[in-house]
């Protein structure tokens, strides 16, 4: 699926707006429109990458941009669709440079969608996940790519049920939705009420989300408190187990994210409500599922007058230091955003507050060790731009880098800024023919072969499924006494074989496909 790239005219690229101080601090948008930041990363050149929205004559729309490694602009695309709004939520890249846009499609109903851009920005596939047999609505949350370069999207469902609605799919490097799985499912847990999520991280070949449910009291169940909520979900994406965090004790709140602490611990951070406040919230869980601790920021440490504070997201420096982004509330439903340097007591380190800067922070830990965070601010004469700034450790600023980098080196010709025209998106309707992850994992575990024509005289053709997910395959076969008659390696991705029968007597023979040097695969076919 090739991308229809228009080009920009050169007026709109020079009214792009970049204010830039002393310090490594950046104002990115145009005049007289609203932008915003919604994720960021940091590309495999050094430079950096926004997934951004931005609102054109009333309508809105996906804004992507990529910079150089000190904010200077490289490119940037709008994403379009002739029926839809489509805005990017979460953006991940591939081993080879390919990029992957997890948002939601807005406009006669609300649904995820993933598209995949090859390393020079063109568009090789876009899918939305649109469920409605099953669903009233979805939205995309978060992504990952595997290691087997697989993409798994978290997504939140609507139904008027409300039995699952945290998921996960599970798509390949071309689009084809493989599996698709609940968590946190009302038919497992029936305590649980309005489980939602926002963060899926991957840790040692495992996966945990971060979000919220409700979960009743202890000594009443009757009635039900908002609660952090971790899942833990193994290598196969079955889930492990649920924890509605601290059912024992009057933690109320949300958990927005998660990372490791070491090998066994995961540190989740979010809020505790305490009446109309909130403060920052440490979470301490085992990947066993245990809760093992919390602290807390009280906003009296970062000063009076401060209402609240809570974190959104979080990375480490060390084993007992760390670098959030999050929020402080000055005033009620005034919220600004507001870095942190802690320690694993939830000791306030250190702070800085941005005020006018109010977007969700998106944080990165960026390969020189600094940290980079992409925001929305409001300029004085109230437009919103992205706020795109580099700290250190200690919060201050880092002054522009002034080594030389190679930029898109992947792609052989200069990317283009344009329009993206996603309206050829294809729409994925039907979840009763999609496999669980348990389905799909046990099926891909095996080589399925057939034989044809069966009988046959001279030449068989041996036909091999999924020797995509294996290596050291080898194809042997036998007679009906047990004799090997026929050996030959198979080559990941190859698809048959043809074997030669004419040194064969006639009878019953075996195929027999192994991996590992264990058997994944047999079938039986007639010498005439």
């Amino acid at each position: 699926m090739k991308a229809k790239i228009l080009t920009i005219f050169t007026l709109y690229l020079n009214a792009i707006a970049f204010t830039q101080n002393t310090d490594w601090e950046v104002h990115i948008g145009l005049s007289n429109r609203d932008e915003g930041a919604r994720d960021l990363i940091e590309y495999y050149d050094k430079g950096y990458y926004i997934e951004g929205w931005a609102v054109i004559n009333d309508l809105g729309k996906g804004w992507n941009i990529k910079t150089t490694i000190n904010a200077d602009l490289l490119w940037d695309n709008l994403l379009e669709h002739d029926l839809y709004t489509m805005y990017g939520w979460s953006v991940a890249l591939d081993n080879e440079g390919n990029r992957y846009i997890a948002g939601n499609k807005y406009i006669d109903g609300t649904w995820p969608f993933v598209t995949k851009f090859n390393s020079c920005g063109e568009e090789l596939w876009c899918r939305i996940l649109q469920y409605d047999d099953e669903f009233e609505d979805g939205y995309s949350i978060d992504m990952i790519i595997t290691k087997d370069n697989e993409i798994v999207i978290l997504t939140s469902f609507d139904s008027a049920e409300e039995i699952d609605k945290i998921h996960l799919a599970g798509l390949n490097e071309n689009g084809d939705v493989l599996w698709i799985e609940p968590y946190a499912s009302k038919n497992d847990h029936p305590w649980i009420l309005e489980p939602n999520a926002y963060h899926l991280m991957e840790h040692n070949h495992e996966y945990y989300i971060s979000g919220y449910c409700y979960w009743p009291f202890p000594s009443d169940t009757t009635h039900y408190f908002l609660r952090p909520l971790f899942i833990g979900i193994d290598s196969l994406f079955n889930e492990k187990w649920i924890l509605p965090f601290y059912a024992l004790d009057s933690v109320f709140g949300d958990a927005y994210y998660s990372i490791p602490l070491n090998d066994s611990v995961i540190i989740g951070v979010g809020l505790r409500r305490v009446g109309n406040d909130a403060n920052s919230l440490l979470m301490f869980y085992s990947n066993d599922g245990v809760e093992i601790g919390y602290n807390q920021i009280g906003s009296d440490q970062i000063g009076s007058g401060i209402i609240s504070n809570y974190m959104r997201e979080v990375t480490k420096i060390n084993d007992s230091l760390f670098i959030g982004t999050g929020f402080y509330e000055p005033e009620y439903s005034t919220f600004y955003d507001m870095d942190f340097k802690t320690d694993t007591s939830a000791n306030l380190l250190n702070f800085q507050l941005h005020p006018d800067v109010y977007g969700i922070p998106s944080l990165i830990k960026s390969s020189d060790n600094n940290y980079v965070i992409a925001s929305t601010i409001t300029e004085p004469n109230n437009d919103k731009n992205i706020y795109l700034y580099k700290i250190d450790e200690d919060l201050e600023f880092v002054p522009f880098d002034t080594n030389v980098y190679t930029y898109d080196s992947l792609c052989p010709e200069q990317i283009q800024s344009g329009i993206i025209d996603l309206s050829d998106c294809l729409v994925w309707t039907g979840t009763e023919e999609i496999p669980s992850p348990e389905e799909y994992y046990s099926f891909i575990a095996t080589i399925p072969i057939i034989a044809y024509p069966n009988p046959a005289e001279t030449e068989i053709t041996i036909v091999f499924q999924n020797t995509e997910h294996h290596n050291n395959m080898l194809l042997e076969c036998y007679n009906i006494y047990g004799q090997k008659v026929h050996s030959e390696k198979i080559w990941k991705r190859q698809q048959e074989t043809n074997m030669d029968l004419q040194g064969l007597t006639k009878g019953l023979y075996f195929a027999v496909v192994k991996n590992e040097g264990k058997v994944a695969g047999t079938c039986r076919f007639v010498k005439n």
